[in-house]
């Protein structure tokens, strides 16, 4: 049997949610300004083409959130899937400005769990407010394609009168957050700070060891969000860092002696541990593998 994309209904709106037939749930939560300084968000802005001062330019953050809730485990890529953006009527293509690990190769979710995601783009404020986002999620092993294009408005952009699309809520940097929301924003926030130290991790584990990625006793002024190399700490590191029983740290630890001290990635730890999908949800939130 050959693979059967699926595609969502047209523009389901910024804050509702879409659950595809394989059981995978997709938001959009919000747009929001970056949590970003302004030189990094013009240099970034102008290495990807877009060029103009602060004041005329609009940059924007997409947060999302993949859920399985179906009763099966599901593996999917994420490859920049949310990473095109269309603003303005006529649409214009808003540019993805790359500023973290925006690409996930063999995920696996299993059932009740949930993997945050955000997107950065910039865009012309002259193109007006309307804002379109594909995405984009190949489902393993079929790599049936899941598409669906999410529309909102941005805050304080010129206002099209060609654009009749209903405002959903946004947030932007002055509306008054919730006790919840702040709550929500700062585990983000901690989440994005991993993200960026797995990938710094991945490229270039010279730097990740000098930058302290992974090690709780090392302070290099460099803030991972709380990552954790597996291969550097002992069992009593490993249940409290990871929220893991005595006995699965055990395991971990008893693996890693077996394949020689080092693992290579998380998915050795995970054969070789017999973790089980709880285990290895609580480990890949905040592991990360260096080479020593």
């Amino acid at each position: 049997m050959g693979k059967r994309d699926e595609t969502a209904p047209d523009l389901l709106n910024i804050g509702d949610a879409y659950t595809f037939d394989c059981g995978l749930k997709l938001s959009f939560a919000s747009f929001q300004v970056p949590d970003l300084d302004e030189k990094t968000l013009k240099e970034r802005a102008k290495d990807e083409g877009i060029r103009g001062s602060m004041g005329s330019l609009n940059f924007f953050q997409v947060d999302a959130v993949v859920e399985n809730v179906g009763s099966r485990r599901l593996e999917f890529d994420l490859h920049y899937q949310y990473h095109h953006a269309r603003v303005g009527d006529p649409a214009r293509k808003a540019t993805g400005l790359d500023l973290h690990d925006g690409a996930l190769f063999d995920v696996v979710l299993h059932p009740g769990r949930r993997l945050a995601g955000y997107f950065v783009f910039a865009s012309k404020k002259e193109w007006g407010d309307r804002v379109e986002v594909d995405s984009r999620i190949y489902l393993a092993p079929s790599l049936t394609t899941l598409s669906s294009v999410w529309v909102g408005r941005l805050s304080g952009a010129p206002r099209s009168d060609a654009d009749l699309v209903t405002t959903p809520q946004t947030m932007t940097a002055s509306q008054p957050m919730s006790a919840s929301a702040t709550t929500v924003a700062a585990v983000q926030a901690e989440m994005r700070k991993r993200d960026e130290g797995k990938r710094i991790a991945l490229e270039n584990a010279r730097l990740a060891l000098e930058l302290g990625i992974g090690d709780p006793d090392r302070h290099a002024g460099f803030d991972d969000g709380g990552l954790i190399d597996i291969n550097g700490v002992g069992a009593e590191t490993l249940s409290r860092a990871f929220r893991l029983s005595p006995d699965a740290a055990s395991r971990i630890v008893g693996a890693r002696a077996r394949v020689g001290g080092v693992f290579a990635n998380v998915e050795e730890i995970v054969l070789y541990a017999e973790l089980s999908p709880r285990e290895e949800q609580l480990l890949r939130e905040r592991a990360v593998v260096l080479p020593w």
